[in-house]
């Protein structure tokens, strides 16, 4: 995998009588101080780490960023980055502070609090980098920062098209940059089957080839005639490895195992599984598919609550999404079986169907020590109080949802679907096909995620997500061009709970995480900045 960063660091420190310089960081630190002092870190930085967790994080850090030729671990008296555990902080809260007489010190409440101010630190030294293998010129500076979410997310759909191990890997990384801690991973769907399940070899061997893809817009009925996704799967050898990766990381990954619906990839796989038994093929299409799982045979649990036995196995995490969106009941309202199951469950309305798949799921999850995230259409299925919604459709479901108790991951399409437009005029500005809307960096930072929220219902709001869907993003390169740079808002929303200064933000992104972009060879939107 090519590396990230090509910064090579070293240490050596003395002040100087420089004037102080603004260091800019993304997200907004609660509180960062500058002084007149200037600490000079030469290119290759010595570490010491407190303990064995914050040792291996210098390792990470550098392989992460390229920068590992120029990582290593020394004592405490003569290294120039010094990690340390502070229990008097919360979990991921971290302090920075440069300084003349001690290098750069982080503290952090756990390792992950640690790492995060590493990130912070990533930051810094490229904006004080003179280049031509000199020494960085730091401002001397002491920086307080915590994340007002504890869950902070991006989503990355490899139903509709694939990405490889060293892709997701870099996505990743692409989401520490922006200290974001959750990886929502998007793993089946109609169009693709992407996680291999050893009971039930099929899904991988048929479910993740389509024959075909739809060309252009959805319901163009134009189609490419060239198979898609041999072999484009994930298997659990390489799902053990990314979750470490990311786990290294201090990122939890919660996979996505769509259900009752956006199923046909396994119907395709297993045609008893469908209500009509047969006739099921990989959807080349996109959009909201009729086939959907059969709720009325026993069967479809046994084949569920196998996948998830084997799902839970491969990711240690409390969460596993259910999906349940966009669930459309004509076959069950045609089926003799799932008819029967209303009629032994005493079900008046079918969409209730929905809701009692979903209960047996998360009581099968549950008795995991499992809890199951949901998107916001599992309000209208009759959802527990324990499931976790996930608001899409706006921020409304979130607002239904925390007022009736459940948790609550704001991520709704009019702020935060990824795969819209990031300008008005799409055409003019030369953007790529999309699936539609209009989402520009400056949306995505105004979100207010507790907006029309008592002070006791904002408690049921977890934190933010990003969702990238990739019926029209084929390619990583235009993966990173449309999450880049709407991250650093999402980040900024995660992290910060007060936000009034859109422009203070803008000159930070230009000034941190646009050149760091482009040191790291990411692909990012040249327009739509300052919409």
């Amino acid at each position: 995998m090519r590396p990230l960063m090509t910064i090579i660091l070293s240490a050596a420190v003395f002040m100087a009588a420089l004037p102080s310089f603004a260091v800019s960081i993304v997200p907004q630190p609660v509180s960062i101080r500058e002084n007149r002092s200037v600490v000079r870190l030469p290119r290759t930085l010595t570490f010491y780490g407190q303990t064995r967790a914050l040792k291996n994080l210098a390792d990470v850090w550098g392989d992460s960023y390229g920068m590992i030729a120029g990582v290593r671990t020394g004592n405490e008296k003569k290294a120039d980055v010094k990690l340390y555990i502070d229990d008097a902080m919360e979990a991921e809260e971290y302090g920075l502070e440069v300084s003349v007489e001690n290098g750069v010190v982080i503290r952090g409440g756990s390792p992950a609090g640690v790492w995060w101010g590493m990130q912070s630190l990533a930051q810094i030294l490229l904006q004080s980098d003179g280049g031509d293998g000199r020494p960085f010129t730091v401002p001397g500076l002491t920086v307080q920062d915590r994340p007002h979410f504890g869950y902070r997310s991006g989503m990355l759909d490899c139903c509709r098209h694939f990405f490889t191990v060293d892709e997701v890997k870099k996505f990743i990384d692409i989401l520490a940059l922006h200290k974001l801690n959750t990886f929502h991973w998007h793993l089946t769907d109609d169009q693709g089957w992407r996680i291999e399940i050893k009971k039930y070899p099929l899904l991988t061997e048929i479910g993740s080839v389509r024959k075909e893809t739809v060309v252009g817009r959805h319901g163009s009925n134009v189609y490419d005639g060239t198979p898609y996704g041999e072999g484009c799967f994930y298997s659990q050898k390489q799902i053990r490895e990314i979750v470490k990766y990311a786990s290294d990381r201090y990122i939890t990954i919660i996979p996505e195992i769509e259900m009752p619906g956006h199923a046909e990839a396994a119907l395709a796989s297993y045609q008893w599984l469908g209500c009509k038994g047969e006739g099921y093929e990989v959807w080349p299409s996109w959009g909201v598919n009729e086939e959907i799982f059969c709720v009325g045979k026993e069967s479809t649990f046994e084949f569920l609550e196998d996948v998830l036995d084997e799902v839970c196995d491969l990711f240690p995490g409390e969460y596993i999404h259910i999906g349940g969106d966009e669930v459309p009941y004509v076959r069950w309202k045609e089926c003799p079986d799932c008819q029967a199951r209303m009629k032994a469950e005493g079900i008046t309305d079918v969409a209730y169907l929905q809701g009692y798949l979903l209960k047996r799921i998360e009581n099968h999850l549950n008795a995991k020590g499992r809890h199951i995230i949901g998107w916001d259409e599992i309000l209208d299925a009759g959802v527990t109080p324990t499931a976790t919604v996930m608001s899409w459709r706006g921020p409304s479901g979130g607002i239904r949802a925390a007022k009736q108790g459940n948790h609550v991951v704001m991520v709704p399409n009019t702020y935060f679907y990824l795969d819209y437009y990031q300008t008005s005029d799409p055409k003019k500005n030369g953007e790529p096909l999309a699936i539609g809307g209009y989402v520009p960096l400056s949306k995505s930072w105004s979100f207010d995620p507790y907006d029309q929220l008592s002070e006791d219902e904002k408690q049921y709001i977890t934190g933010v997500q990003a969702n990238l869907w990739t019926e029209y993003i084929a390619t990583f390169d235009h993966a990173q061009q449309m999450i880049l740079p709407r991250y650093c808002a999402l980040s900024e929303v995660a992290w910060c709970e007060d936000r009034t200064d859109l422009d203070d933000f803008r000159e930070r992104v230009k000034s941190a995480m646009l050149p760091m972009y482009d040191r790291l060879g990411l692909n990012y939107a040249k327009y739509g900045f300052y919409e």
